[in-house]
Order: structure tokens, then C-alpha cells, then sequence
């Protein structure tokens, strides 16, 4: 019996690996400790959800699956786009969504209102509230994949300080959040439950950088951990 698949999917401005620094930082070797054949794409980092998908259509179009797709952010966007118009529903078997704005993120609406770089971006704009409300609506879920999603969320004050005022403008719109996504926009399908870390501790990476407060620490290889064993339990 051949072991699952797993298949990693990067954010908006992410990585596969810069050098020495894993996106998911040791996540691929935590899986293929434990017998995973794993798969880290790189699609166009900031582009718009559309080419992001195409991008892993044409890297994934020789695996037969069943794959089991990890998507942080920005990754579970176009991974739903995969599934959905890209034939990816004929070898996914699930989607895990990390800290994903299924619908939208405040954030995004008031960097696209603003004098700021990063509204120069495709991925900025299609991650507004307004785009994603039409994703959603064209997008629907595959009868043949399990979706589920984790959320992500700490009190304003153990935010980044670098990005909380981009926290405290979600907290005003949707509530709860990770400074980048709330908890209601990361729910989608099967949610399995909140997280107490920020956008970036899912993933491994402390921007935290306060030398002068301490916060309680997010064990994120527990949650890949865990994330292992439900897929061993639902191979195909």
C-alpha cells in the first residue's frame, strides 16, 4: 500500500523554500519522517487566485492521487479553484485549510483603499471581501473532497506590533483574528477548531520580534501532527 500524498500550498508572497527556510517550516520533514510522499508547488506569489490555480494545475497534472492538499491562506483559494475548474476533483481527496479568507479579509479592503504598495498587486485585490463574495458564489465545494479548515486567532495585544493595526481594523469588522484573516472568514466546510496563534505561527514563522513582552508559545508541528494522523485515517 503506497503511502498518501500530501501536498503543501503557500500564501500570498510565499515560498516553496528560500534556501535553508521552508514556508512551512519543517513540516516536509516532520511528513516524510512518518512515510508521506510530499509535494511543495510554487505558484506566482502575488498574482490573482485564477493563475495561481493554473500554475498547480500544470505541477500537479502527472499525479494520479489521491492527494491531500495543505493550504495556508492564500494557498486554500486556489486550491479550491484547482478543485473546482481545474479538474482537481479527480485526485484530491481532501482540502485543509489554514488561516484561509474564504471570505475576504478586511485587511485586503483597506489596503486596496489606501496609498500603499501592495494594492499594486493582483492577490491583494481578489483577497477584498468584495471578490471573494463572487469566488464563492462561482466556486462551489466538490461532492468528491473533504473540506476542512482551521482558524486562526489571538487578542489584539499578542499581535505582531509591526501589523496590529491591520488586527485592530479586522477586530472592528469581523472580530476574532489572526491580524490577517478572522476566525469567521477561515471557516469553511468541516472547521475543526480555532488556533491560539497569529497568521504567521501556523506556519512556523515568528514575527512577533518583542523583547519586552511574552506571549504563550504555538506549537505549530503539533498541529501538523495532528493533521498527519486524520489523514492516515482517511487515506482515500
Amino acid at each position: 500500500m503506497s503511502h498518501p500524498t500530501i501536498v503543501l500550498l503557500h500564501g500570498l508572497f510565499g515560498f516553496s523554500r528560500i534556501i535553508y527556510w521552508d514556508y512551512f517550516n519543517g513540516v516536509q520533514d516532520l511528513y516524510e519522517q512518518r512515510g508521506f510522499r510530499v509535494i511543495t508547488p510554487r505558484v506566482p506569489p502575488a498574482s490573482g487566485i485564477e493563475t495561481q490555480a493554473m500554475s498547480l494545475a500544470r505541477q500537479l497534472e502527472s499525479e494520479r492521487g489521491p492527494l491531500h492538499l495543505i493550504g495556508h491562506s492564500m494557498g486554500g483559494l486556489y486550491a479550491r479553484h484547482f478543485i473546482t475548474h481545474c479538474g482537481g476533483h479527480r485526485k484530491v481527496h481532501s482540502l485543509i485549510t489554514l488561516a484561509t479568507p474564504h471570505r475576504g479579509s478586511s485587511a485586503a479592503d483597506y489596503i486596496c483603499r489606501s496609498i500603499s504598495l501592495y494594492r499594486l498587486f493582483d492577490g491583494v485585490h481578489e483577497l477584498t471581501t468584495g471578490h471573494m463574495k463572487r469566488f464563492n458564489e462561482i466556486t462551489p465545494d466538490s461532492a468528491e473532497v473533504r473540506y476542512r479548515s482551521y482558524s486562526s486567532s489571538r487578542p489584539v495585544s499578542e499581535l505582531p506590533w509591526s501589523v496590529r493595526d491591520l488586527g485592530r481594523i479586522i477586530q472592528e469588522a469581523e472580530g476574532a483574528n489572526d491580524v490577517q484573516v478572522s476566525v469567521t472568514s477561515a471557516i469553511w466546510g468541516e472547521h475543526v477548531r480555532t488556533l491560539h496563534a497569529d497568521h504567521f505561527e501556523v506556519i512556523g514563522q515568528n514575527f512577533w520580534l518583542n523583547p519586552f513582552q511574552q506571549r504563550l508559545k504555538f506549537d505549530h508541528l503539533a498541529l501538523y501532527h495532528e493533521i498527519g494522523e486524520w489523514i492516515e485515517e482517511h487515506p482515500e
